[in-house]
């Protein structure tokens, strides 16, 4: 209803990964939001790699799987501080936000630079954890590491 609206002439599409996360656990909402800032400018820098949420946040981080049968993901409660004590919760005690950044690539490499990139942008003051969504190894065949991801960048 205002500005452009724009069409591709062409479309391609090819071969990638998806589903490169890191969760943000923060203490307020100012510093949960100026670390998801700093993480997808990180990303944002990067080649052959996206975020696919607009600004580059999900708010609602998701999971695979839900309680209602043929919904293949739904919300990720454990990393919900509204539903602690009504869920088994992934957060520290100190968080009281949680972010989850995705990151999709045309390569492992591109999905593991951006993840590196996004932890290390990440960090700062109010930050609890940096962590990411494992989904009990569901997910797909990549299962990135974090500890590995940081050591060998």
């Amino acid at each position: 209803m205002d500005g452009e609206f724009l069409v591709e002439q062409r479309l391609g599409v090819a071969k990638g990964l998806a589903g490169g996360n890191i969760i943000l656990q923060a203490s307020s909402l100012d510093a949960a939001l100026q670390s998801a800032r700093r993480a997808t400018a990180a990303v944002d820098a990067l080649p052959g790699v996206i975020l696919p949420f607009p600004g580059g946040v999900a708010r609602s981080g998701s999971k695979v799987g839900s309680v209602y049968k043929g919904l293949l993901a739904s919300t990720a409660d454990a990393y919900c501080p509204t539903l602690r004590g009504r869920t088994e919760t992934q957060l520290l005690p100190a968080a009281r936000y949680a972010l989850e950044i995705v990151m999709d690539g045309t390569e492992e490499s591109a999905v593991a630079a951006a993840m590196a990139a996004a932890i290390r942008a990440a960090a700062g003051d109010g930050i609890v954890a940096v962590g990411a969504g494992n989904y009990g190894g569901k997910l797909g065949k990549y299962h990135l590491r974090l500890h590995e991801l940081l050591a060998g960048s």
